[in-house]
């Protein structure tokens, strides 16, 4: 009997246990579900109207997300399930700015009650104002964007005829700042005559206009710089020729008188010693130009009622020597 009473009594204890451990199993999650805390309220713009769509998120004192929802058609939010502990709400919303509250407690089983009101976000533009490289004035030489110089091959390709070449110069120029017109200076000084192109090292238009050296200013002003001597013995020769001979016969003459037109061009250089060198230049041109003349005779026996007309081409010779 004894040991059957035993047995019974270990069956009854362990029941009991059973039961126990599911009871409270049973009551633990309604336990924690009611301790748990929740956020809520809604988001809206600086006029007070409720915004939709934001998304409100839930971080911990330390920065780090724990949840997060989306503000629903009225614009309000819900979010449940956080442990007690201290919390900050950001709101964002694309056009606004980034909405962040104070840090605030929920204790458990506590619903905090947190609205959110919008900024509009400003935005932001950076302008940099250079203090070099704008627009300026200057009377500086390096500043004068109307300064022309020619060498090399730029100064090839303008006319070999002095003459063609001078009225070239002066339409590269422009118009002077004077009543007297475009100066040609020639190393400096000026009434001289024009050199042969191969003679010229360096031609400056408007280089410097405001420059002391000269007496007014300086737009319109031609600088030609010759050659100087050379480090080895240096020379060139030239002869162009235009004849009648590939002319027609002007219309408003009855002849054809002879034409031609010829330069010869020379010169060379070279050193004298270490420090001092030569250079010589030597041109001659030879021009049979025409002169055309068409007139009407009212002497007598020729009156206004009977012109004699006249008309005839004569020759003009001239010839032109340079020796630099």
């Amino acid at each position: 009997m004894y040991p059957k009473l035993h047995c019974f009594i270990h069956l009854a204890i362990a029941l009991a246990l059973g039961f126990a451990g599911f009871a409270a199993h049973a009551q633990g999650p309604a336990s924690a579900s009611s301790a748990a805390a929740a956020v809520h309220g809604h988001v809206a713009d600086p006029s007070g109207a409720r915004v939709p769509g934001a998304t409100v998120t839930v971080t911990n004192a330390l920065g780090v997300a724990v949840k997060s929802a989306t503000a629903d058609a009225t614009g309000d939010y819900t979010i449940t399930g956080l442990a007690p502990g201290n919390y900050i709400v950001e709101v964002q919303m694309p056009g606004f700015a980034l909405f962040t509250s104070p840090t605030f407690a929920l204790a458990a089983g506590e619903s905090k009650h947190v609205d959110v009101a919008l900024a509009i976000a400003v935005a932001q533009q950076q302008v940099e104002v250079a203090s070099e490289g704008g627009p300026s004035v200057s009377t500086e030489a390096s500043a004068n964007t109307n300064a022309i110089v020619l060498k090399g091959k730029d100064l090839d390709a303008l006319s070999d005829d002095p003459d063609e070449l001078s009225s070239e110069l002066q339409a590269l120029a422009g118009p002077a700042a004077g009543p007297n017109g475009g100066q040609i200076y020639i190393d400096g000084f000026t009434g001289g005559q024009l050199p042969p192109k191969s003679a010229i090292r360096e031609i400056r238009i408007n280089q410097n206009p405001f420059s002391a050296e000269f007496d007014h200013i300086g737009f319109g002003r031609i600088e030609i710089l010759t050659k100087p001597g050379a480090d080895r013995l240096r020379g060139s020769f030239y002869y162009s020729d235009s004849n009648a001979a590939l002319n027609s016969r002007n219309p408003f003459s009855d002849n054809k008188p002879n034409f031609s037109s010829q330069m010869f061009s020379g010169n060379v250089g070279g050193p004298l010693n270490k420090r001092t060198s030569y250079y010589l230049d030597f041109e001659r041109r030879d021009i049979t130009d025409n002169a055309d003349i068409n007139a009407l005779e009212l002497n007598p026996p020729y009156t206004s009622l009977n012109p004699f007309q006249y008309q005839t081409a004569v020759i003009t010779p001239n010839t032109r020597t340079d020796f630099n």
